[in-house]
């Protein structure tokens, strides 16, 4: 396939697309490089709140950092919104996406193989003003409400509290209904044995509420009727008549003292120290052993990135560009939310990766990613000691925005002066493109003319004064026709001067020898035939000779022929039967001769001394037992004769070389000698006649050559050509 200079010049201008490439490296590097600098800032900013609680031990006694049992401790959510006791669960929302369920893990007691679908529930605690709230979705496959005159609330389906007060004493209470409603709590004796109640509890108030699948119970308990420690059961029966206890499902035993889980808050006095450790745009969270979110402070959602910083740039210089390369812009920029919030529910739980090195000992840097959002949050966990123990880690969260931000700003500048670079070095490289290919196409052009389609050499190159190396170009080549031009002039005319030089004492060892055999009066045989073939050689050299003089002199001798018109078509047949097919009685020769005669203006004698050169030709190059055809036809102010014949084809580089001088493509050994000069003179006698002719290869599974001769016709009577 060919190519354009300005195709391959467009190609070139493709290298222009590294400035892109360049820029999303170096937009890699600079975000590898942001990255790391800001890991290491939140890492520094850890390690400094982990050094600025284990100076504070006091805080890790009274926020019960110690001894902590993941299935027994309850975690104190701060409500987001007022609770009110209906027994709905809208306003419970969000923090009720973090509610716990209790089932087979939790069972206290039962009477019988645990069901699940007998029993089990979710809970959720939390604190709003002076009040601590309990949520409790229970589901019950019968529920057994307690009998209106039944002094036991134990024999129905109730909820069992066990609290620790702040004086360290145990009280336990139990809240069961005749209906769903409202309810009051029962003080019970500390004797889980006893099930008397001793007094109903007002202070603790709550609503129990039927549900598709079981019930609901929201309560509501005075902080200070709490101490530290806390348990809630929820218990089963099933059956009305004996109203036996079937399954109890607790956070923990409320009836022993022991047994009660801690009240695990977040701590104030920590968020107060991280408030006075505010690092901008971040969010620092402090776990303890069981991965409980003991304290936070800070907001992710702080850090915004603002529309018109992140799409600074190009779009303050050609806005129409920006917009129209946006599309582009979005396959190559990594998106992300400009403007996020955060999940409303926060987690009681921190389970992100890096979390469980850092309550090994071992500090870390973790990435990961919002649910909700397209946003990357960057964290650095460090542990938190305690006199050497690990009580703990110190997560410190920021976004990646504004390193997103600045990477995606540099893609798109990149892609933007890339797209405008390749548009104006394009351009530029297509104009010179253009002219460059101009000028070449004018030289190719000259140089075309300057050389028949013979190889001979008519015009000349015009060289042009540019100083590049197309100018160099043109006068080397106007340089190299002249040469060749004067080589070929030599080589034309050294036929003859050969002739003239080697005449002259051809003739005198010609005269030698036939004096030498004269002066031997009986020479021997073996004399006699070295004589006889020294002789012949000279003959054959006289005759090569005189072939030589014949053709130098044919233009001036053409100059004296006598022209006149006739018939070629009836030429043809009668030099055809009365001279080629008896000199070449082995060759089958077939004319196609045309219907009408066709008049032409020329030497019969030359015009035949022409054929008979192609003729032989045709005969010594045809394979045997093929026939040699000549076919005339007319046309409208030319005829066409083509002879041709099977055999060897000529190379397509010597089709054009063949009508030169000296030119042979005989290889075989012959006792006629020749130089290559019969092609030679059929061509100046056709060129005198003002004709042409050229060879073609045999085409449609025929091997062999055409030679195709084309001459002006004439339309005047031809006069009666008679037997030459």
């Amino acid at each position: 396939m060919r190519i354009s200079l300005r195709l391959k010049l467009t190609l070139i201008s493709l290298l222009l697309l590294l400035i892109p490439l360049i820029g999303f490296r170096f937009s890699a590097m600079l975000q590898s490089s942001l990255l790391a600098s800001r890991e290491e800032a939140l890492m520094f900013t850890a390690k400094a709140v982990a050094t600025a609680l284990a100076n504070r031990p006091d805080i890790f006694d009274r926020e019960l950092f110690h001894s902590l049992d993941q299935n027994r401790d309850l975690y104190l959510f701060h409500l987001s919104n007022s609770i009110r006791l209906n027994g709905k669960t809208d306003d419970w929302q969000p923090e009720l996406q973090q509610s716990e369920e209790f089932g087979a893990e939790h069972v206290l007691s039962s009477a019988a193989p645990y069901n699940p679908d007998s029993l089990k529930f979710r809970h959720l605690l939390g604190e709003r003003g002076k009040y601590l709230y309990a949520l409790f979705l229970v589901q019950d496959d019968h529920l057994v409400y307690r009998h209106p005159n039944s002094l036991y609330p134990g024999k129905a389906d109730h909820i069992q509290i066990g609290i620790e007060d702040r004086q360290g004493e145990l009280h336990r209470y139990l809240l069961a209904t005749e209906k769903a409603g409202w309810l009051n709590g029962f003080l019970m004796d500390p004797d889980p044995k006893e099930p008397l109640p001793q007094a109903n509890e007002p202070r603790i108030q709550g609503v129990w509420a039927e549900t598709e699948d079981g019930y609901t119970v929201e309560l509501r308990i005075p902080l200070d009727m709490i101490g530290n420690r806390l348990a809630f059961a929820v218990a089963d029966v099933d059956d009305e008549q004996e109203r036996k206890v079937e399954t109890i499902i607790g956070t923990a035993n409320p009836g022993q003292i022991g047994e009660l889980g801690w009240l695990l808050a977040p701590s104030t006095a920590i968020e107060s120290l991280l408030r006075s450790l505010d690092r901008p745009h971040s969010r620092i969270r402090v776990v303890d052993e069981n991965r409980r979110v003991r304290a936070r402070f800070g907001s992710l959602e702080t850090e915004t990135v603002k529309k018109e910083e992140s799409e600074q740039g190009l779009d303050t210089l050609l806005p129409w560009v920006h917009r129209q390369l946006a599309p582009v812009y979005r396959l190559f920029t990594e998106p992300f939310a400009v403007n996020f919030t955060p999940p409303a529910a926060q987690p009681k739980r921190l389970d992100i990766q890096g979390i469980e090195e850092g309550l090994q000992g071992r500090s870390s840097i973790t990435h990961y990613r919002l649910a909700d959002a397209r946003v990357e949050v960057m964290a650095a966990i460090t542990p938190l000691l305690d006199e050497g123990n690990v009580v703990g880690a110190v997560v410190v969260e920021q976004t990646t925005n504004s390193i997103l931000a600045l990477k995606n700003k540099m893609i798109e500048e990149s892609i933007g002066l890339t797209v405008m670079a390749f548009v104006v070095v394009g351009l530029g490289l297509m104009l010179f493109a253009s002219r460059i290919s101009s000028r070449i196409r004018r030289l190719r052009n000259q140089a075309a003319n300057a050389i028949s389609k013979d190889g001979r050499i008519v015009t000349a190159i015009k060289p042009v004064r540019a100083r590049d190396e197309i100018g160099d170009l043109s006068r080397t080549l106007a340089s190299m026709l002249v040469q060749l031009k004067e080589q070929n002039e030599y080589r034309e005319k050294m036929a003859d001067n050969l002739e003239h030089e080697m005449r002259t004492p051809l003739a005198g060892v010609s005269a030698s020898l036939k004096n030498l055999e004269k002066e031997l009066p009986n020479p021997e045989q073996q004399t006699k035939d070295f004589i006889g073939w020294a002789l012949r050689d000279v003959q054959r050299m006289e005759s090569l000779l005189t072939a030589i003089r014949d053709a130098t002199s044919l233009q001036e001798a053409l100059e004296y022929d006598f022209p006149e018109n006739f018939d070629l078509s009836s030429a043809l047949s009668l030099w055809l039967e009365h001279g080629w097919r008896p000199s070449y009685p082995q060759v089958d020769f077939v004319y196609q001769a045309p219907p009408e005669p066709i008049l032409i203006h020329g030497d019969p004698d030359r015009l035949r001394q022409m054929l008979e050169k192609l003729i032989d030709n045709a005969v010594s190059f045809h394979t045997a037992e093929t026939p040699v055809i000549l076919h005339l036809s007319s046309k409208q102010n030319s005829l066409e004769l083509r002879i041709s014949n099977e055999g060897s084809p000529i190379h397509p580089d010597m089709l054009g070389h063949i009508f030169n001088s000296m030119v042979s493509l005989r290889t075989q050994k012959e006792t006629t000698p020749h130089l290559g000069l019969g092609l030679y003179v059929v061509r100046t006698i056709i060129e005198h006649h003002h004709g042409s002719i050229r060879a073609e290869n045999l085409s449609n599974g025929r091997k062999g050559v055409c030679f195709i001769i084309s001459l002006p016709r004439k339309t005047a009577t031809p006069p009666t050509l008679t037997e030459q």
